[in-house]
């Protein structure tokens, strides 16, 4: 949906960069990454290929020399600005095989998931309930995204990133699968996947070779100290689940993923 409405010039991700500079401009790029809901290293690594593609401009902080100040450059305000008529097509589309009363639904559940004030929905849709609850779902799913985050940083640590774990297992579910077929199960657009690859080799966690047959595709599996890392992580991972949910009523547990399923087309 992304592909088709926006293009491949930017990354769901790196739209929500661009845009946090467009409205915190001169932020920091930890700031900026809170705000994305990207981890430090995905951040560091996004932000050093959008300062190469000339969209972002970084400068040390003259108070701080650890800390890096971000703004757009005149090329990333452009294109945000041409990318943000597809994004909104793109939250549009996702509620379509919802009907009004279940889009109203899931911003609610959604809200509760991020930890919002109960009034703060309201705000959101009370005025023109269906058009208003298309703008919130993006805003709901990056403060739901940042509170997983939180989570997930108490409970599985610092050693994998919740994509990264992704990665690993779906590796485990498809030992030896190419490299594009874990990104789609995994869920991650190509030029992530392949950054996010790189560095699981390099830390020693996967495995990687040339498929013997077609020379272009990369063959990947676990290695065993990836292995080991995954089941040690599982325990923690559930348990981010279950504190993510924790805001919901038991049954609501699964009509949350009733309407999450729906509009993700599953």
């Amino acid at each position: 949906m992304w592909s088709e409405y926006v293009g491949t010039e930017l990354t769901a991700p790196q739209f929500a960069v661009l845009l946090v500079l467009a409205l915190e401009p001169g932020a920091d790029q930890r700031t900026v990454g809170e705000r994305a809901s990207l981890d430090k290293a995905t951040m560091a690594e996004m932000v050093a290929r959008l300062v190469r593609r000339g969209l972002v401009l970084r400068r040390r902080d003259p108070a701080d020399g650890r800390r890096k100040l971000l703004a757009l450059s005149q090329n990333g305000a452009q294109a945000v600005r041409e990318a943000t008529g597809g994004v909104v097509r793109v939250q549009r589309t996702l509620f379509e095989p919802l009907g009004p009363d279940e889009q109203l639904e899931i911003v609610r559940i959604m809200a509760r998931i991020a930890r919002l004030e109960p009034g703060a929905v309201a705000v959101m849709t009370d005025a023109r309930p269906t058009l208003d609850a298309q703008r919130a779902i993006g805003y709901l799913i990056r403060v739901a995204q940042q509170v997983h985050t939180k989570l997930w940083s108490e409970k599985v640590g610092t050693e994998l990133t919740a994509p990264q774990y992704a990665v690993l297992d779906a590796l485990e579910t498809e030992p030896g699968a190419d490299q594009r077929t874990v990104g789609e199960l995994a869920s991650l657009d190509k030029a992530t996947m392949a950054e996010m690859v790189s560095r699981l080799v390099r830390r020693g966690l996967v495995l990687r070779r040339r498929d013997p047959s077609d020379g272009r595709r990369n063959l990947l599996s676990l290695s065993p100290t990836g292995q080991e890392l995954l089941h040690r992580s599982t325990a923690g991972v559930r348990e981010v689940q279950e504190a993510l949910l924790a805001p919901l009523e038991p049954h609501e547990h699964v009509r949350a993923l009733e309407l999450l399923a729906k509009a993700a087309r599953l």
